[in-house]
């Protein structure tokens, strides 16, 4: 449950489908939800950013994948795993990066519509998503935010934005040290969705 939401922005329409946007600094082990998405680099699984609060059974099931050679996290590899009540998600949908040294901010784009894609394809609608920070790309960690929310929307609109009975629930896990930028996103966000669909975003205030 949400608690202490510091801020709340709504457009309602009776003749689009219905988005559900929240941001949060819980990590994505504590966020339920059908789906939890984690994005992965290509290499040996870690308590990183990118799957930061996932159990640690979790992380001990990836690494054994990994050691098999099952999943490197390649990037534009797409891992989907049930959580077997781990964590409060139903299902992790793990994305790979690719290596680090590949990364930028084309990377994570072309990542996140592959992700945003194949989320439509599974046909949930209640999606969490944790947005790593990596070293080196700080300054692009807003941008990134805005990519992710729009890249995933995008494919359920396409598909349900004429649907009023349509909901998306999307729970976007934030870096706490960036919970800042989050006014400046809103804005930004709402310009995008405003006449599109009927929205409430909501920035929580609950502690990870």
């Amino acid at each position: 449950m949400f608690h202490l939401a510091t801020k709340e922005y709504y457009f309602f329409s009776n003749k689009n489908m219905k988005l559900d946007l929240r941001f949060t600094t819980r990590y994505l082990e504590n966020i339920w939800c059908h789906t939890v998405v984690a994005l992965m680099f290509q290499e040996p699984v870690c308590r990183g950013d990118g799957l930061s609060g996932l159990d640690v059974k979790i992380l001990g099931y990836l690494t054994y994948l990994w050691d098999k050679d099952f999943w490197k996290g390649v990037g534009g590899e797409t891992l989907l795993v049930a959580s077997q009540n781990m964590i409060k998600a139903d299902k992790i949908l793990i994305k790979g990066l690719g290596a680090h040294s590949d990364y930028s901010m084309n990377v994570f784009i072309a990542r996140i519509k592959e992700t945003g894609k194949a989320l439509e394809k599974m046909n949930t609608n209640d999606i969490g998503i944790r947005i790593p920070v990596v070293t080196g790309s700080e300054p692009e960690y807003p941008a990134q935010l805005e990519a992710a929310c729009l890249n995933i929307v995008d494919p359920f609109l396409r598909r349900y934005k004429d649907d009023p009975e349509f909901i998306l629930k999307l729970v976007v896990s934030v870096n706490a040290a960036f919970t800042g930028e989050l006014e400046s996103l809103t804005r930004i966000l709402r310009k995008s969705f405003s006449s599109k669909l009927h929205y409430t975003i909501i920035i929580d205030n609950e502690k990870p």
